[in-house]
């Protein structure tokens, strides 16, 4: 702690790194190191970033190369640290990172996120406040065509704008936030078979110990799914991941978990008809597009049914989910 400042580590992942460029990556890199130096002007110590990964050790020369050509910037505000987790999933890359950190606080960043300004030193200020445990900011799709506007307006983050009511109603978001150390290491993300549903078990288990969940303006945009590979593969990957969480929040019966898919799809189908309508204007969609939009989005949450029904009638085997190669840079 210097003064009333904690020190702080950035820990970011670079799973999500399979689906995007190099370039991409840069920016959100650049944005971070720019971030770094303002929060040190104002007093914090310089912090380390753990880029953790889930190759070898000696991939990590390689690694740093690319971080100093595309945000070189990074090495100079910050201490670049690389931790390998061979074969490492999304919470295991996350997980690792914390074990590298030695600071009072951890922050958590994808390498497809940037950004938006003033983003750390508001996550880092309720941490003056010793009694703050877990401080979430806002995360949201960028958009610039129909296709990214569809996933912005069905996703599971809220829309950029105008969307606040929804996005108190989200779980952690594991790409943007921070946690208190000491908490974090003793409490990791959780083991599971689902390819993203730790940070709702988190957050459960957050709010069973009793400690509030700060929800910050801190944002940042996610750079959008790509290509209707991926759109199939992690619609299904939704609805499997939607009955883990029936299944280990509430140890529901095989029968209880069939009711919910069934009933699961009509409420994603009204939320889906419901948001495209009254959010695609903003996002700048032409009128004609609309219905188009409306049915991808319906057809989304309908192969979610499909992969939730078949998870929780035992037609498919609860196995670990990894992102195909083919879904990568779709």
């Amino acid at each position: 702690m210097v003064g009333d400042l904690p020190t702080y580590s950035v820990v970011v992942e670079m799973e999500n790194a399979k689906s995007i460029d190099w370039d991409e990556i840069g920016v959100g890199l650049t944005v971070l190191a720019d971030e770094i130096a303002s929060v040190s002007a104002a007093g914090f110590a310089s912090p380390k970033v753990i880029i953790s990964h889930a190759g070898h050790d000696a991939d990590a020369q390689s690694l740093r190369d690319h971080i100093n050509r595309e945000a070189p910037q990074l090495k100079e505000v910050s201490e670049l640290r690389f931790a390998a987790c061979p074969g490492g999933r999304y919470y295991e890359l996350k997980n690792n990172g914390i074990l590298a950190a030695e600071t009072d606080v951890v922050v958590f960043m994808d390498s497809d996120t940037v950004p938006e300004s003033d983003w750390l030193s508001i996550l880092l200020g309720p941490f003056r406040n010793p009694g703050t445990v877990c401080v979430n900011g806002y995360t949201y799709l960028f958009y610039d065509d129909f296709s990214s506007r569809t996933f912005a307006l069905i996703w599971f983050f809220p829309m950029a704008q105008g969307d606040k009511k929804f996005a108190a109603k989200r779980a952690i978001n594991a790409n943007n936030v921070a946690f208190r150390r000491d908490w974090i290491a003793g409490h990791p993300f959780p083991q599971n078979n689902g390819f993203k549903v730790s940070c709702t078990l988190l957050m459960h288990q957050l709010r069973r110990e009793g400690h509030e969940i700060v929800h910050a303006g801190a944002r940042v945009y996610h750079y959008p799914p790509r290509g209707w590979r991926f759109f199939c593969w992690r619609a299904l990957v939704t609805g499997r991941d939607a009955d883990r969480k029936f299944v280990a929040l509430h140890a529901p019966s095989r029968s209880q978990r069939i009711v919910k898919s069934l009933s699961r799809w009509g409420t994603m189908s009204w939320r889906t008809t419901r948001r495209v309508l009254s959010h695609a204007p903003q996002t700048g969609m032409p009128l004609w597009q609309i219905p188009f939009s409306l049915a991808v989005g319906l057809a989304f949450y309908t192969l979610a049914f499909l992969g939730h029904f078949s998870l929780a009638a035992g037609l498919v085997s609860d196995e670990i989910e990894t992102m195909p190669d083919y879904v990568g840079h779709s």
